[in-house]
Parts: C-alpha cells; sequence; structure tokens
C-alpha cells in the first residue's frame, strides 16, 4: 500500500503520517465517547448513570411578600452549589393546594437536593458564601436540612418507545 500511496501522493502518505493519522483518531473518538456519553452507543466508557446516594429535603416557610425575593435568591444559591464537590441536583417545589390543618400547611416550598455524601453537603453549605446566601433566603424558620438514604432513583431513566 505504501508502494501505491508514494507513487500517487509522493512523500505525502509515507508511514509516519498513517502511524500519527491513526493515533490522533482513536485519541480524538477516545476523548469524544469520554466527554459526550451516550446511552444509545456500545462504546461509551462513562456509566450510563450516576447513582446519586443521599437526599436532603428543606422545608422552607416564607412570607408571601418575599416569595419573588426567595425564588431568586434561591437560584443564586444552588448556582453556586452546583459548583461544589459531590453536587448532584436541586428540586424547588412550590406546595400550593394544601389541605388546610395538613403537616405541610405552614410551608410555601420543598426543596430536594441529592449529594453523593452527607460530608460534603455540610462542607459546601458551611462555607461562609454559602452562609451568606442562606441569610438572604427571607425564612420565617431555621435552614434545616433532612437527610435521607436513596435506595432507587429513576430520574435518569429514558423510557424507549
Amino acid at each position: 500500500m505504501l508502494h501505491i500511496a508514494r507513487g500517487i501522493g509522493g512523500t505525502v502518505f509515507t508511514r509516519r503520517f498513517v502511524n500519527r493519522v491513526i493515533t490522533f483518531t482513536v485519541g480524538f473518538i477516545t476523548s469524544y465517547a469520554y466527554t459526550n456519553p451516550d446511552i444509545e452507543r456500545v462504546w461509551e466508557i462513562k456509566p450510563a448513570f450516576n447513582q446519586r446516594d443521599y437526599a436532603f429535603l428543606n422545608f422552607y416557610e416564607v412570607d408571601p411578600k418575599h416569595q419573588k425575593e426567595f425564588e431568586n435568591n434561591i437560584r443564586c444559591l444552588t448556582r453556586y452549589l452546583q459548583t461544589q464537590e459531590g453536587y448532584g441536583y436541586t428540586k424547588l417545589v412550590r406546595l400550593d393546594g394544601k389541605e388546610k390543618g395538613g403537616p405541610l400547611d405552614r410551608y410555601q416550598y420543598l426543596g430536594v437536593q441529592t449529594w453523593f455524601s452527607p460530608d460534603l453537603m455540610k462542607k459546601a453549605t458551611s462555607s461562609s458564601f454559602s452562609q451568606r446566601m442562606i441569610s438572604k433566603l427571607y425564612l420565617k424558620a431555621p435552614y434545616n436540612s433532612v437527610m435521607y438514604k436513596i435506595v432507587v432513583d429513576d430520574c435518569d431513566f429514558v423510557p424507549s418507545p
């Protein structure tokens, strides 16, 4: 093959050039597979889902006149926590349509955060920046989290048609 390539392309398709093309191609494919995993591909290097081990529930009691500020500040806090080690995701649910006299009657929001370990969550929320953001949330009750161990998590599941 190299004799034909030398006749056609001159000295462009040398053994050294072919080896470099193969090496760079394999390196590019490996890098692409690692940085862009896809469930449908066989050559996927990363796992198909990330296991989040701990869920922390936060119940927020907020004045109705401060709800807009609360939502903006909790968004800023969440964006900061996304940069911290061990963070999974956050879901904030507005508790509308509650029944009167129920256990959640005094709360307006429910926050669910997932972390890989409780120590990483404590480290992230104990930083001075997190504490400043938490103090700006306009909460009636103190900021406390209830920890749960996740047994099953199907949030990454995509059913096939």
